[in-house]
């Protein structure tokens, strides 16, 4: 038990290094596998595929429902605040109550006001 004891830290510090080390080497080597896929592709005369550039295109209806939900959740924690002192309720289910409650609405709110900008917007795409 003794020599195990005097392991711990070793294995402690050990641990990260190897980590490091082990994720540095996985990324030289499926790099290092690609070039040669894209080598072995090339000397056949197959034309290797470009690198694809994704366009990321922001989707405003998640940015404004997480927008809705942030706002909730901190109403709730205003709420559940004010609740606990008060009205005296315990801090665990005034906080945890409002934050759910509100986080709800918010997500109910984000719903209602994007089916409200699509409806607004429906009639500019038939024309």
């Amino acid at each position: 038990m003794e020599n195990l004891d005097s392991l711990v830290p070793i294995v402690g510090i050990m641990v990260p290094i190897v980590a490091i080390i082990s994720t540095f080497t996985m990324i030289v080597f499926l790099r290092k596998y690609d070039n040669d896929e894209k080598m072995a592709m090339i000397a056949k005369g197959i034309a290797p595929p470009e690198k694809s550039t994704k366009n990321y295109n922001v989707n405003p209806s998640h940015s404004l429902r997480w927008g809705f939900v942030l706002i909730g959740f901190g109403i709730g924690l205003l709420m559940g605040s004010l609740l606990e002192s008060v009205l005296n309720v315990d801090d665990d289910v005034a906080h945890f109550s409002m934050i759910f409650i509100f986080g709800g609405l918010g997500l109910l709110v984000s719903y209602f006001y994007q089916m409200k900008l699509n409806q607004k917007n429906l009639p500019e795409n038939k024309e």
